[in-house]
């Protein structure tokens, strides 16, 4: 609320509800801006003025119903538009496990967003990755890179509301991986080479498995959230991934907002696991029948949206999952994705 005031004298015919339809504010919302100012000053408990001598009267009111209809207009609209995303995005990815070395993933994600025939596509390139600031020099790593580096850039069909729903031209993904095998061949050669490259043209074969591979991924879950997501007024459910190639658990998620910058809306979801699911089931990607309750977990998943005021453009994700088995913290898994800002050109939200 906007706090300037005039001190009006109480005149004798004056009552609370005339100096309210003077000004076009209700009874209560004057009460209330009077109490919260007036320091000293007699507080109004009751809406006659008698005793009252002084009452603080706003010179720009906004009331806290129309202030939040304005700040709703400062949040992306529920469905999708084609800058809500830039072009490019630096990406720092974390993994801490108990016994495990930790691990930290950097790469940048080119978008490329259209429409096509009335449907919007993502067209997704992921470049220039690193493993703990090196490039991965392992074999395996190296050939499961190159493997991927032949089918981008991978384009989606992305639903009304922003997620990523299909592949665009699934028969194409698997036309490009065989127009480049022969050149992996000439690089990785035996036989656990050729063992890894026919596992890995049959399941980008399966589009049902190779789609849920890649919705399974943090990173598409959280670049490409529901908009929907942005105008939640009450705690909801939600099914997401926390496992890779696992399966949906359902969340129990709350929203809030913050406007206090002047350029960013910051939206936070913080999602608690509903349902029941032990670790076993989790690493599996199954459900196992007559499971011990005793080996289920507890996670919570942060995720912090920043958003331009002006543009509705899609700036920063901060996200982390922190997933429990038996107290203590069995991982985190940290993802931060921010606007790639290129030193030789300037920045533009337009």
């Amino acid at each position: 609320m906007i706090t300037n005031f005039i001190k009006h004298k109480v005149r004798p015919d004056d009552s609370l509800s005339s100096i309210a339809a003077r000004i076009h504010i209700s009874e209560n919302d004057l009460k209330a801006f009077h109490n919260q100012n007036c320091g000293k000053m007699n507080k109004l408990f009751v809406n006659n003025l008698k005793g009252i001598e002084f009452i603080l009267i706003p010179t720009h009111f906004i009331s806290e119903e129309k202030q939040k209809l304005q700040q709703q207009k400062l949040l992306p609209p529920p469905n999708y538009f084609l800058k809500f995303h830039f072009d490019m995005y630096s990406v720092e990815e974390y993994f801490e496990q108990s016994e495990n070395k930790n691990l930290k993933f950097n790469y940048k994600i080119n978008l490329n967003i259209k429409e096509e025939k009335e449907n919007l596509l993502a067209e997704i390139h992921v470049k220039n990755l690193t493993k703990n600031n090196a490039t991965p020099d392992d074999k395996v790593s190296s050939l499961a890179l190159e493997c991927m580096k032949s089918l981008y850039p991978i384009s989606h069909k992305i639903s009304l509301n922003g997620k990523i729903e299909s592949f665009s031209n699934h028969q194409r993904l698997i036309e490009k991986f065989k127009e480049k095998r022969n050149d992996i061949e000439d690089f990785y050669v035996g036989e656990i080479s050729q063992k890894y490259l026919n596992k890995f043209e049959k399941d980008i074969s399966d589009e049902d498995y190779f789609i849920r591979q890649m919705q399974s991924n943090v990173l598409y879950q959280v670049l490409f959230p529901n908009l929907e997501w942005f105008h939640k007024k009450s705690t909801w459910k939600e099914k997401f991934y926390i496992q890779i190639n696992s399966f949906r658990l359902e969340f129990s998620f709350q929203t809030e907002q913050l406007f206090e910058d002047s350029e960013l809306v910051e939206t936070k979801m913080t999602g608690t696991l509903s349902e029941n699911c032990s670790l076993r089931e989790l690493l599996k990607g199954i459900r196992i029948e007559d499971e011990d309750i005793q080996n289920n977990i507890n996670a919570e998943i942060i995720i912090q949206y920043f958003t331009y005021k002006t543009t509705k453009q899609l700036r920063e994700i901060k996200y982390s999952v922190n997933i429990w088995h038996q107290n203590e913290l069995f991982q985190k898994h940290q993802l931060h994705i921010t606007q790639y800002k290129d030193e030789n050109l300037p920045i533009t939200t337009e």
